[in-house]
């Protein structure tokens, strides 16, 4: 297991705060989720919050690979769009939409991590019932977290409760621990079998994410970053970052 994957007791108060910290940034962020606010109103602020908090939006200028640096501290989706988007300037929510704003933060070389599904004034019940779905399928797959547990139980619960739903999980992102890199060991899909995957250990911190979709779960490119679903249908991401514990799980985040 890599080093640093354990997290001390030090580091552990360190994230527990620092998850505290985005929680309240994502607070702020929902009340100003209005028809009519424009998309990159909310970077800002975004970029406001991180520097009156003293962190670091972990996402603005990170690289992978080839990609060029991504250009901003959160990433966005709007109904059809998936993961890896970003606010536009010139975009403007309407009444209807529904949004996903999915950001890091960092301080002293830790991350933490959460994202979160806003409905934009009234929306369908098709959406509510979506965006319903994502999140109480995050919290069943954060109840089988606690230290021996296999990842695959994690995410055949999640799946299971969004297909139970008529909804769809996608199968070529997943959720993955953090700490002082974004993504560290493991790897945590929507989908899977209990008995699959190695065992948690305490100590450990992960990024559970419910990544799902309306309709089929094939994403296309629009851009180097950016990704939609293929068949036009809504997209609905609901994160958070976990502690496992010897006997359970704490959310950071």
């Amino acid at each position: 297991m890599q080093k640093g994957l354990i997290k001390t007791e030090e580091e552990i108060i360190f994230m527990r705060k620092l998850g505290k910290t985005l929680s309240g940034i994502f607070g702020e962020l929902e009340i100003i989720i209005t028809p009519g606010i424009k998309a990159y109103d909310l970077e800002d602020k975004f970029l406001e919050l991180c520097n009156k908090e003293k962190v670091i939006p972990s996402c603005k200028g990170y690289k992978e690979g080839l990609l060029p640096p991504f250009p901003t501290g959160l990433c966005m989706s709007i109904n059809q769009q998936s993961v890896h988007c970003f606010p536009r300037k010139g975009v403007t929510l309407k009444e209807g939409d529904i949004v996903n704003i999915d950001t890091v933060i960092s301080s002293n070389g830790l991350h933490v991590d959460s994202a979160h599904c806003y409905h934009v004034g009234k929306t369908t019940d098709k959406r509510l019932k979506l965006i319903e779905t994502s999140k109480n399928a995050l919290y069943s797959a954060i109840s089988k977290v606690k230290a021996s547990t296999k990842i695959g139980s994690i995410s055949q619960t999640l799946q299971k409760t969004v297909e139970k739903e008529g909804f769809n999980v996608l199968k070529d992102y997943e959720g993955h621990g953090i700490g002082y890199s974004m993504h560290e060991f493991p790897e945590i899909p929507c989908y899977g079998n209990k008995h699959d995957g190695p065992k948690l250990k305490a100590g450990m911190t992960i990024c559970i994410e419910s990544l799902i979709c309306e309709g089929d779960d094939q994403v296309i490119n629009t851009s180097e970053w950016e990704t939609e679903m293929a068949d036009g249908k809504d997209f609905c991401i609901f994160e958070h970052t976990v502690l496992v514990t010897k006997n359970g799980f704490e959310i950071l985040t």
